[in-house]
């Protein structure tokens, strides 16, 4: 009985011990996770990046999905210039798409990628129906517009978040920049005005004065730029940047104490990483890539191996085109997550080497330690770009959109180099894929009929794909085009011109259809009517499967009147 009771009262104890641990780890977890990622803000207020972003994995370590932590690495992630941005911005949309983290994504990803912001473009575009009422979203929307030149797009957006925002002072402020840059002067005048008064504004002063500061320079009235300069210097709230502006001012009046600024500046820095890439960034753009080479290797050495201080060495190697020494520099060195820019760089050193086989086994490499990360294979797309590494290039698009479907930019941006190197067979892959993405993109499914028909691939496939998409969509002008061409490989060029007659008249001339009326008229020996459509089609820009088409039909048909 006593061995019983023994054990019955051993069971109660563990079961409550483990109960007790069941009950307790979990609010233990959560305790650790807040924690870090109290710490992280907290090192991330003061400055410290290192020990704020230690903190933050500490907290993603628990949680992989805690928001905040998540959205302390997209902070230093962007403050550092590191692609991952991009990634942790995802991530934050992923697991809470509201409009504000979406409108997030896009400024990151306008800072990520060129011209034509491709992911900033399509987040916005999704945004249309849900962000209406949001004057930031007008906003991001102007600052995407002024980004592609279109000024007064984004003069109607900024008026748009005015509407919303009425006293929302940074919009009249981005307002009556756009207008200051008019030629018209009664446009320009009452803008300079506008942030003259603003600049007085608790909450935007030192915007205007940043603006008033480079609209002098624009008017190469240096007098005035250093004035507003000086002034914005005077407020807490100038940024780095603002120092560097005020150092160009001073080279460009060639004012005596620019070396003595530039030295402040420096010294000033040698704890920071990121003022330092930033100071090395301007000497560089500024002719002085040799005494900014110099000024980081002499900072101290726990801050040379601080992410983006090597950042700056290669940009110092590259101005200077020191292909050996760039080489020699970063095989030393391991870079943690920008491992794969050091790969890339190593491989651009050895290509102005003319050695190619290492230039393309550490490409590969690169694009190997780039992995899974959107972020990082965009930087080697751009880098690629660049350099002018077409084959490169079009890999890394097309793993981007197997790998994140959802990157429907990526494909756009195939479609538009193959057409620009009329490359059918690029096209037809192209086109394949985007049909196995959505199969209700009649489009895509047309232009993968439509090049098969023309390459003469999977024709028996090709013709009911074509017959199909007719059925469901005969009122399209580019699909009966297809259709018709399809009836004239099978030998029934009479119904294949019969669908295209039941066109209006301006679509039988538009580029995609054009061709193919040209070409069944004159195999339906209607010359003199064929001539007229051959004649514009000549003059379209088309695939050199097209071209040779028309050529072949021109032939037919003789000499033109």
């Amino acid at each position: 009985m006593k061995k019983v009771i023994l054990a019955s009262v051993v069971a109660a104890v563990v079961a409550g011990v483990l109960g007790l641990w069941f009950f307790v780890r979990p609010a233990y977890k959560r305790n650790r996770e807040t924690r870090a990622v109290e710490q992280a803000s907290s090192y991330l207020a003061k400055g410290d990046y290192r020990n704020a972003s230690l903190s933050a994995r500490q907290a993603l370590r628990i949680d992989p999905l805690d928001l905040e932590a998540c959205r302390i690495m997209a902070d230093l992630a962007e403050r550092s210039r590191s692609p991952a941005a991009l990634d942790w911005r995802r991530r934050i949309v992923e697991a809470a798409p509201t409009v504000e983290n979406k409108l997030l994504l896009i400024s990151s990803a306008m800072r990520a990628q060129a011209p034509p912001y491709p992911l900033a473009a399509d987040t916005l575009e999704e945004l249309k129906g849900s962000a209406t009422n949001v004057a930031a979203y007008y906003a991001v929307s102007a600052e995407l517009a002024l980004r592609l030149k279109r000024t007064a797009e984004a003069a109607t957006q900024y008026e748009q978040a005015s509407r919303l925002e009425p006293t929302n002072e940074l919009y009249q402020l981005n307002l009556a920049v756009l207008r200051l840059q008019s030629t018209n002067a009664l446009d320009s005048l009452p803008a300079r005005a506008t942030l003259e008064r603003l600049r007085a504004s608790t909450n935007v002063g030192a915007v205007a004065l940043r603006w008033l500061v480079s609209d002098s320079l624009g008017r190469d009235d240096l007098p005035a730029a250093e004035a507003f300069s000086r002034q914005l210097l005077a407020d807490a709230r100038a940024l780095p940047d603002d120092r560097l502006q005020h150092l160009t001012i001073l080279r460009q009046a060639k004012r005596p104490e620019f070396d003595a600024y530039l030295s402040v500046l420096q010294k000033s820095a040698l704890t920071n990483a990121l003022e330092i890439y930033g100071i090395a960034a301007w000497m560089v753009g500024h002719s002085l890539a040799g005494e900014a080479f110099g000024w980081l290797t002499n900072c101290p050495a726990k801050v040379r191996t601080e992410q983006p201080v090597p950042l700056a060495l290669v940009d110092c190697y590259l101005a200077r085109k020191d292909w050996a020494g760039l080489e020699t520099f970063l095989e030393a060195q391991k870079w943690g997550d920008l491992e794969f820019m050091r790969l890339a760089f190593l491989s651009r050193a050895a290509a102005e080497q003319n050695q190619k086989l290492a230039a393309e086994t550490r490409w590969r490499a690169a694009v190997r330690e780039a992995g899974e990360r959107l972020g990082p294979l965009n930087a080697l797309l751009i880098m690629a770009t660049s350099s002018g590494r077409q084959q490169a290039r079009e890999d890394l698009l097309w793993q981007i959109a197997k790998r994140f479907p959802a990157q429907h930019w990526a494909l756009r941006e195939l479609e538009r180099s193959y057409l620009a190197a009329g490359n059918t067979r690029g096209l037809n892959r192209l086109y394949s894929t985007m049909s196995s993405y959505a199969p209700k993109n009649f489009a895509a499914r047309n232009n993968l009929a439509a090049t098969s028909l023309l390459l003469k691939l999977n024709l028996t496939q090709a013709h009911e794909l074509a017959k199909d998409i007719y059925s469901a969509h005969p009122e399209e002008a580019i699909v009966t085009s297809t259709y018709a061409f399809s009836l004239h490989l099978q030998g029934r060029t009479k119904e294949g011109l019969a669908a295209l007659e039941k066109l209006k008249p301006e679509a039988l001339e538009t580029s995609s259809v054009v061709v193919y009326y040209g070409l069944l008229l004159s195999e339906a020996g209607q010359t003199n009517k064929a001539s007229k459509y051959l004649g514009i089609a000549e003059k379209s820009d088309l695939l050199p499967e097209e071209k040779a088409l028309v050529t072949e039909a021109i032939k037919r048909i003789g000499p033109r009147s």
